[in-house]
């Protein structure tokens, strides 16, 4: 009998193989799939029924979330084995559990909350996490028996949502890979149904930044759309924030507005990076939130008591037919609300604003402030980041005067 190994599992034939090294080790290799299983009987001598105990497939997922190889099946076999030595029955044992599992009825929604609440809590992607569960998750699937999923009830509605928001699509498939994989290590259930699924989109890299032309046409869009994607829109051109960080904000967060240092002040648990972040506001931006209306609640852009703006496809539709009405045709290539972002952080590095100024007035961490350097380094840029933000609005109040000396203030019609 041959020795199995990860290159015999590539190249063995159909059929069930068994190991020559270890008794009771073996490989069933399929059409579509290859599982590794132990072989035992279920009492003495040859009258006893032989059992077969299948643990992993090959180059699936393991419980820690690395790879099956025949060298990791050989020593899991060997510690089944020698649970059965000593009296236990995995296929039993399993049967239990499943047997509990169901007289219990976990759903998914009882597993997430579970998950969430040991595996996810204290990562300053919780919120997200929890967000994508009860949006995309829960509504489709939070009804159902854990163990009863299958692969054809998750391709379902990943590919409804792919149709609409590719990258949803994608970040939900990952939560959902990450979910199972947790309920799999605990016994929750027997399989992982989104082991071999692919994500259900392909998702290219975005280097969109719009140009001076175009900025300006987008300004002059959004000024003509006014309150509150109007609004929203400029202000995101101007700090170069998060989409979310502006539509949800609250005037709790808005400081100084009248004052000599007028700033946005965002709470961690308002920010990607989980850290507190402190947005420099220009005269342009302050103006435009002085000319917001002020409502009952306590949110600057949710209108009808809702704690943020809602409706962004919809208004990010009709800004796009005012854009073309006054560019004489919609632009050649698409764009989106999140390249204002990129667009800000580009004109910061053409007006000649240092890299690590930059990426604090984004509130983006990468190599200039990670690692060691991000440890050790804890100067937060404030001063730089409003003389930035400032350089920037000059900017584009050029772009958007073209020599006309409009002001560049917002105009509500209340």
């Amino acid at each position: 009998m041959p020795t199995i190994t990860s290159r015999f599992a590539e190249r063995a034939p159909q059929g069930r193989h068994y190991d020559g090294r270890l008794p009771g080790f073996g490989i069933y290799i399929g059409a579509t799939k290859k599982s590794y299983f132990v072989e035992y009987r279920d009492g003495h001598g040859r009258g006893s029924r032989v059992r077969r105990f299948t643990f992993a497939e090959h180059g699936g997922p393991a419980p820690d979330g690395r790879a099956w190889t025949a060298e990791r099946a050989r020593r899991e076999a060997m510690r089944l084995l020698g649970l059965i030595r000593a009296g236990e029955d995995p296929l039993a044992e399993r049967e239990r559990r499943k047997t509990e599992s169901r007289r219990r009825g976990f759903t998914v929604a009882e597993v997430a909350d579970e998950w969430l609440a040991r595996d996810q809590v204290g990562y300053r992607s919780l919120k997200e996490h929890r967000r994508i569960v009860t949006r995309y998750i829960l509504p489709e699937i939070g009804h159902l028996p854990i163990e009863e999923v299958r692969r054809a009830d998750l391709l379902r509605f990943l590919e409804r949502i792919a149709d609409r928001a590719p990258v949803m699509a994608n970040r939900t498939f990952a939560r959902l890979r990450r979910l199972f994989r947790w309920a799999l290590a605990r016994e929750l259930v027997e399989r992982d149904p989104t082991a071999g699924l692919e994500p259900p989109a392909r998702e290219k890299s975005r280097d969109r930044v719009l140009g001076d032309d175009e900025l300006a046409t987008v300004w002059k869009a959004a000024e003509r759309t006014g309150f509150p994607y109007g609004h929203i829109i400029r202000l995101l051109i101007l700090t170069g924030c998060r989409r979310e960080e502006i539509g949800a904000l609250r005037w709790s967060e808005v400081r100084d507005l009248d004052g000599a240092e007028p700033r946005i002040e965002l709470a961690g648990d308002r920010t990607k990076t989980g850290e507190p972040r402190i947005v420099p506001l220009s005269g342009p931006a302050a103006a435009i939130l002085r000319d917001c209306p002020r409502f009952t609640g306590p949110q600057v852009f949710g209108v009808g008591g809702r704690g943020s703006f809602q409706g962004w496809s919809w208004a990010k539709r009709r800004l796009d037919v005012m854009v073309a009405a006054l560019a004489g045709a919609p632009f050649e290539e698409d764009w989106r609300v999140h390249d204002l972002r990129r667009t800000c952080a580009t004109g910061l590095q053409r007006l000649g604003v240092r890299l690590e100024v930059t990426e604090a007035v984004l509130g983006h961490v990468s190599g200039s402030r990670s690692g060691i350097v991000g440890v050790y380094q804890r100067h937060r840029y404030e001063p730089e980041k409003r003389q930035a933000l400032h350089a920037w609005a000059r900017n584009v109040t050029e772009l958007v005067e073209g020599g006309n000396g409009a002001p560049l203030v917002p105009s509500i019609r209340r």
